[in-house]
């Protein structure tokens, strides 16, 4: 494995692991056929989530509840998405721009049941009841896997189409509620240490949406964002580099990067507007940033 893949591979490992620690069961990682250090970890962690995912509804399995997530892309006349269930965006992590108007294809994992041509699975899926197994591509190359159909539309003539993915997760209100009585009661180190992490959570969870949501600015000073979290700013240092591996401020200019770079390849938005859009103060740093990171400037990127 070069070294580009081996850091690569390690970075989606360690997004995996953070959506563990924010207890969320649903993803898997995609397997290489490589025989190494890192696949073996990969296939120990999607075991261990789906070791934890059902012992979470075992116990009390009584109190437990199946819930239906579900997942809803509509799709034009060439199976491109042109608007989608607002819950995508929490699931699979993309936005606006990376996933209006692309084909859908590229959110869909090669083994899934999906033929190559749709419309003969659309004319397949119309004759039957049956569902399909599709694994959609979570914006960090995980995986969530559900059961699809696909179904046709016309309205005013005009033929368009629905997908539909779902699957089943469970949630626990007993467990949950006499965890949360323990922990009240309970001092650290204790068997329900994880729950002493709920605070650590939460906080990754504000912060990480208060980094996306300023993608077209820079950040303010630390000592600001822990006043608008309401955090100390040693705690945000520590919290955001456990999690992220990185600052917060370099977390920040990596997503500014990764939406420029999108912008760039699925637009033709001009370079200067692109900068800006990102919160770059000129394109000239724009361009050293963004050469800095991918090993080339922004304008030699549409040339590929």
């Amino acid at each position: 494995m070069s070294t580009t893949d081996f850091k690569t591979r390690v970075h989606q490992i360690l997004e995996f692991i953070t959506e563990i620690t924010l207890g969320n069961y649903t993803y898997t990682l995609p397997l290489r056929n490589q025989k190494d250090e890192l696949e073996q970890i990969a296939v120990s962690l999607n075991t261990m989530v789906e070791e934890i995912d059902t012992a979470v509804h075992q116990i009390n399995h009584e109190k437990s509840k199946e819930v239906i997530e579900n997942i809803v892309f509509i799709l034009d006349c060439n199976f491109h998405i042109t608007s989608y269930s607002t819950n995508i965006k929490d699931i699979l992590g993309y936005s606006d721009l990376e996933i209006l108007n692309r084909p859908v294809k590229f959110l869909i994992n090669g083994d899934s049941n999906l033929p190559e041509d749709l419309h003969e699975l659309l004319e397949h899926e119309l004759d039957n009841e049956h569902s399909f197994r599709v694994d959609l591509k979570h914006h960090s190359d995980f995986y969530w896997s559900g059961q699809g159909r696909l179904h046709k539309l016309v309205s005013e003539g005009k033929i368009t189409y629905a997908l539909s993915v779902f699957k089943a997760v469970y949630t626990n209100d007993k467990l949950s509620s006499s965890l949360q009585d323990k922990f009240r009661s309970s001092t650290y180190p204790s068997e329900y240490r994880s729950l002493l992490l709920q605070d650590q959570r939460i906080l990754v969870r504000k912060l990480h949406q208060y980094v996306m949501e300023r993608l077209d600015k820079t950040l303010p000073k630390i000592s600001v964002i822990g006043r608008d979290i309401g955090c100390s700013v040693s705690k945000i240092k520590t919290i955001f580099k456990r999690f992220y591996g990185d600052t917060i401020y370099a977390y920040h200019r990596k997503k500014r990067l990764e939406k420029a770079r999108t912008l760039i390849e699925d637009t033709s938005t001009p370079l200067n507007e692109i900068s800006e859009e990102c919160g770059f103060l000129s394109q000239a740093h724009f361009s050293r940033t963004f050469k800095k990171m991918y090993g080339i400037p922004p304008s030699q990127i549409r040339k590929f």
